[in-house]
């Protein structure tokens, strides 16, 4: 069966492929009961049921009759043909709410075409340090790193090529992949000129990936004559940050102008803020104020409320960053390289 753009199914297919390829939902794990799945995604019975019969015929799940959806045996991972075996770093020990697990279907969908094996780590930020990095590559013939490693890992293991996503530096050895910052400060400009806005505030963050995606968006905006201003909720980096509920009580201080549009620079972020506001006033942030995200987030976690973002494709990240990988383990010495992928603006 292929999967046609239009099927109502899809963003249930996505998401428990993501959820499967990610380990969130391991090998004979049940899954959300229909119910469930239907309430979550908004999808009639029927719908969400052909969803599942796909995911059946991809041999991902087996349907039990009477007892529900299963994660199926044959979706264990045997050793790769070719012999190359990468160490994936996830920044989420919880896959459900990060674009990592997205990026990991595109990771082994290619690792399955090429015959390499995956051996995936998952660790919270400040859970993780240069040794235990360092442990992975000798038992590797490359790291793959996907989060912002860089805002808490003094330095990288030179002894196996790394590749990272959403890193700003590279330590002068690793190659880097990640949505186009230029490319999609461009398209955020082109939103804002046409909703009419000549002031924009970026709404920062604090790594530095996020810094640079903010800068990159001022020096553009301000190139076409607009005015922009930068919030920063907080900082230094702080792991447990999102508990800290007063950081989005200061950002909806930040919002209270309606004739300036508003750029979120991480649509974590933007999740949050939004749900603060709604539970502070009652209403739809979105609703309110001219708003948009970079990261595409809302199109991939569910719970997430509805926001113009600018997304890249997260499988396609995926797959170049093992086609990377694998460059660089078959050509050792090979000089590392910033890969960047243009962004789609995707408006609510």
């Amino acid at each position: 069966m292929k999967l046609q753009t239009k099927n109502l199914f899809q963003p249930l297919t996505d998401h428990l492929e993501a959820m499967i390829a990610s380990g969130h939902y391991p090998t004979g794990t049940r899954l959300p009961s229909l119910r469930r799945l239907c309430d979550e995604f908004n999808l009639s019975r029927g719908t969400a049921a052909r969803g599942l019969d796909y995911l059946r015929d991809k041999g991902l799940i087996e349907l039990r009759q009477g007892s529900g959806a299963y994660v199926s045996e044959r979706n264990r991972r045997s050793a790769g043909r070719n012999g190359r075996r990468i160490a994936v770093f996830s920044e989420h020990s919880d896959t459900s709410e990060s674009y990592c697990a997205h990026i990991i279907v595109g990771i082994q969908r290619r690792a399955g075409s090429t015959g390499t094996t995956l051996n995936l780590h998952l660790y919270r930020y400040g859970e993780i340090d240069s040794s235990i990095l360092e442990d992975a590559a000798r038992e590797a013939d490359a790291l793959l790193l996907l989060g912002s490693y860089d805002s808490f890992i003094d330095d990288l293991p030179h002894i196996r090529p790394v590749v990272g996503f959403d890193m700003q530096k590279s330590y002068g050895f690793a190659s880097v992949v990640g949505l186009d910052p230029s490319h999609a400060a461009l398209l955020g400009c082109d939103y804002f000129r046409r909703h009419g806005f000549s002031r924009v505030k970026v709404i920062g963050f604090p790594m530095p990936s996020f810094r640079f995606r903010a800068e990159v968006f001022a020096f553009h905006w301000r190139e076409t004559g607009g005015q922009v201003e930068t919030f920063l909720p907080f900082e230094p980096f702080n792991a447990d940050f999102y508990s800290d509920k007063t950081i989005y009580d200061r950002t909806i201080e930040q919002l209270e102008d309606p004739d300036c549009g508003y750029l979120f620079v991480s649509g974590t972020e933007c999740c949050r803020t939004q749900q603060s506001y709604r539970e502070k006033f009652g209403r739809d942030l979105a609703d309110d104020r001219c708003l948009l995200s970079i990261d595409g987030k809302s199109l991939l976690v569910p719970g997430y409320p509805g926001v113009s973002t600018v997304t890249p494709d997260y499988a396609e990240i995926g797959a170049t960053a093992l086609d990377e990988c694998l460059r660089r383990i078959e050509n050792p010495g090979a000089r590392p390289r910033r890969i960047l992928v243009s962004g789609t603006l995707v408006e609510r």
